[in-house]
Order: C-alpha cells, then structure tokens, then sequence
C-alpha cells in the first residue's frame, strides 16, 4: 500500500474472522492486525483484546514515527 509523502498517519490492516465453532450469540471474534510499515502482526481473540492491542501498536508507531 502506498501513502505517498503523508507521514501523519499509520497504516493498520485488520483481518476479522468467526471461530469455526459459534456459541450462540457469543461476540467472540479472532483475527489479526498487520502495521504497514514494519510488518508487525498482533493476533487477537476478543473485541476487547482487539483493542488492547490496537492501541500498543498505534503508540508503538507514533514512538518510531518521531
């Protein structure tokens, strides 16, 4: 993906997919987080890891943007 000479944003590419084995009406979601630049992959298993690790990658980012 190319952003071209715009160096205030970072570069997230989110995979979601559903467990093979669905609990009723369970939220439990699965995927991974890819940050452009470096290549880094975090996976997660919850919304709420989802965002845990988002948020690390996006200060982890800004830190080596600087």
């Amino acid at each position: 993906m190319f952003t071209g000479k715009n160096k205030s944003t970072n570069n997230f590419i989110v995979r979601l997919w559903s467990p093979k084995e669905h609990e009723g009406l369970s939220l439990k979601i699965d995927g991974t987080i890819t940050e452009v630049k470096s290549k880094e992959v975090k996976h997660f298993h919850s919304a709420g890891d989802f965002l845990k690790k988002l948020e690390q990658m996006h200060k982890k980012a800004e830190k080596n943007r600087r």
